[in-house]
């Protein structure tokens, strides 16, 4: 299973949608907050099971533990235009890379918003987040990934990681 989670209103149900319809260009880009559950299906060959994901507002971080079960890659997503909300970024992220169920989980941390005038540098959110430390001592093989969940730029390198491709 495939789950999406990061703080509140850094993008993930527009970023899912993005990537459920990528050839479609024509989506509607109006969300509202997530409280629950979302689930995107992304389509893959004809030969293929579909891949689905599921999405857990950021409001419910403190049960997504209950849904860690299974959970074989996490797409946690960052806003990398607020950085009032970096902190509790990197520390939502560091319980979820410690929980003995996603020990053995490929995570990707996926900047979204990249492409705003207000977005900081990549390396410096990398910074701020301590990133380079959380690689060297997480269990987990950790991915970034730059995106604008908005504008559409950057999701096909995360689409392909989400279906396994190299």
């Amino acid at each position: 299973m495939l789950l999406c989670v990061g703080p509140e209103g850094t993008g993930k149900t527009l970023l899912l949608r993005r990537l459920a319809n990528l050839t479609k260009p024509d989506i509607s880009l109006t969300t509202v907050p997530t409280v629950g559950l979302n689930i995107a299906t992304i389509q893959q060959e004809p030969e293929m099971p579909p891949i689905n994901i599921r999405e857990l507002g950021g409001s419910m971080s403190p049960i997504w533990p209950s849904y860690y079960n299974g959970v074989r890659k996490i797409m946690y997503v960052v806003d990398a235009v607020n950085l009032t909300q970096l902190g509790e970024a990197t520390l939502l992220l560091m319980d979820l890379l410690a929980h003995p169920k996603l020990r053995t989980a490929q995570v990707a941390i996926v900047l979204n918003k990249t492409d705003s005038a207000t977005s900081r540098g990549v390396n410096e959110l990398l910074n701020v987040m301590r990133i380079d430390n959380l690689k060297e001592y997480a269990p987990q093989q950790l991915l970034t990934f730059e995106v604008s969940a908005l504008a559409g730029k950057g999701l096909r390198p995360l689409l392909k990681w989400i279906k396994g491709e190299k």
